[in-house]
């Protein structure tokens, strides 16, 4: 086989330029301590790589939304258990408010300590956040969620809507919360006679809470008082309490809500607050007269916030009264409070849970992430024992080649001629 000069020459350069080439890559590995100093070094690592870099990077996004939630969470924490401490206080003024011995003086004093409590309450109702937005106003985090209107009564603002946050790959937790499902847990009963009204009766709640019971389990439809006149003069008249089906309604001893009332024209105080809660005022038609009255009336539960119902506790102690009345008006503001101290004491308990489940996904993310580093270590990180090895083979390698081209490069035909 003739192998001409320029041959020779050609493969002396071409091994040297590899050679150069090698220790180069190598020089460029050891010195960025990366396997892979570009994607085609190894296309399926390369992809593998970055993929690994992309969930590295939505895991550490994952963490700090963790962070940000757990920072605003303990702050709402810290709000209602303010809350909760000076509504105590307002418990305990009230107690104090209902001692008979105190004059009209000495309940305006205490009803100006409570007023103090209750602009409290409302600022820390209205607190915001490190990026200044309302703690309990919903996803209308610039929206103040309690104002009074100037009437006594305290609104809420915001919205029912809370935003959600990713905390994982397939996780996402409640960010924000409201106003209306923390504070707005008051259930006032109340029972709407509807027109027309027979002359000489009304309706009203003696006793909120069995009302209230009622309510919630049997829900709000109408009700009827049916009243109707004995046979003969002078007979009593029968009275019924009936739902919108027409049937009787069974009391809290489960017998049916019916009686008699003595016939007459003066106005008869029926007293139900055991059986269902409420009181009616009836003129019961006269006997032998075939007269039967119908009192037609909606239950309802509207719900009013704390800062509403102490208003109303400072509006009665500042105007005095009887000591029925204001006993009245202490057993209603106690009753009220105790509402609004379980809901926030179930908001707490929500919180609580969801600290927790931040603390475990937080967990699971950073078990994640020293994985996926260790996995991408594997793929990208340089063994160094490995390279320098190979980068000694690769200078020898070179040198070697340097050496039998200079040899080769001096066996000419013409150093003999």
């Amino acid at each position: 086989m003739r192998i001409s000069s320029l041959q020779v020459f050609q493969n002396g350069v071409r091994n040297i330029q590899t050679g150069q080439s090698n220790i180069a890559n190598l020089q460029n590995q050891i010195s960025t301590g990366k396997k892979l100093i570009s994607p085609a070094d190894d296309p399926v690592a390369a992809a593998q790589i970055l993929k690994l870099q992309r969930e590295l990077t939505a895991t550490q996004t994952y963490n700090e939304n963790i962070t940000v939630s757990e920072r605003r969470l303990s702050l709402e924490e810290q709000t209602l258990q303010q809350i909760q401490d000076a509504s105590n206080r307002v418990r305990e003024l009230a107690i104090q408010a209902n001692n008979g011995t105190l004059t009209d003086a000495d309940r305006k004093g205490i009803a100006g300590e409570i007023r103090e409590m209750q602009t409290f309450i409302q600022g820390l109702m209205n607190t915001r956040d490190a990026q200044g937005e309302y703690l309990f106003a919903g996803a209308r985090g610039k929206t103040q969620p309690f104002s009074n209107d100037g009437t006594g009564v305290y609104s809420y603002n915001g919205d029912n809507e809370t935003r959600l946050i990713q905390v994982g790959p397939e996780v996402f937790t409640q960010s924000t919360d409201s106003g209306q499902e923390i504070f707005q847990t008051i259930q006032v009963a109340a029972a709407n006679a509807q027109a027309p009204v027979p002359a000489g009766y009304s309706v009203s709640v003696s006793e909120p809470e069995v009302f209230r019971n009622y309510i919630n389990s049997n829900g709000r439809s109408d009700l009827t008082l049916e009243v109707v006149a004995g046979t003969n003069p002078g007979d009593p008249a029968t009275y019924t309490l009936l739902d919108s089906d027409g049937n009787p309604v069974k009391g809290t001893s489960g017998t049916d809500i019916t009686g008699t009332i003595p016939s007459g024209s003066a106005p008869v105080t029926l007293d139900l607050e055991l059986e269902i809660g409420l009181s009616f005022s009836v003129t019961p038609p006269a006997g032998g007269s075939g007269t039967t009255d119908d009192l037609v009336f909606t239950p309802d539960v509207p719900r009013r916030n704390i800062l509403t119902s102490i208003e109303n506790l400072i509006v009665s102690l500042e105007a005095g009264g009887t000591a029925d009345e204001v006993n009245q008006a202490v057993t209603t503001a106690l009753d009220e409070l105790e509402q609004a101290q379980g809901g926030i004491i179930s908001a707490q308990t929500q919180m609580g849970g969801r600290l927790s489940a931040l603390e475990n996904q937080r967990t699971i993310n950073e078990d994640f992430e020293i994985f996926t580093k260790s996995a991408l270590s594997n793929l990208e990180d340089l063994d160094y024992a490995e390279a320098i090895s190979a980068f000694s083979f690769q200078e020898v390698a070179l040198q070697a080649a340097q050496q039998t081209f200079a040899r080769v490069n001096n066996m000419s035909l013409f150093n003999f001629l």
